[in-house]
C-alpha cells in the first residue's frame, strides 16, 4: 500500500461518516473511538489502518487477515 492510499480521502470520509461538514466528521470519529488529527482546514485526517483497527475491535473481525478460502 502506498502512502497516498493509506489515508482516507476527503470523499471517502464523507461517505464513511455520512457528513460533509468537517466538524460533524470529527464528532463521528471521536464517538467511534477512531484516532485522527485535525488538519488546519478543520478536516479530519486518518488512515485506513486506524479505521480498520477500531472497527475490528468493535466487531471482533480482523480486517488485516485474509480469509482462508481453502477451508471452504
Amino acid at each position: 500500500m502506498n502512502n497516498n492510499s493509506m489515508f482516507i480521502t476527503d470523499e471517502q470520509m464523507k461517505e464513511l461518516t455520512g457528513y460533509q461538514k468537517p466538524s460533524k466528521q470529527c464528532k463521528v470519529l471521536e464517538e467511534a473511538g477512531i484516532f485522527f488529527i485535525k488538519r488546519p482546514d478543520g478536516r479530519p485526517k486518518t488512515t485506513w489502518e486506524h479505521f480498520n483497527k477500531r472497527l475490528s475491535k468493535a466487531t471482533g473481525i480482523n480486517f488485516a487477515e485474509k480469509p482462508d478460502f481453502g477451508a471452504i
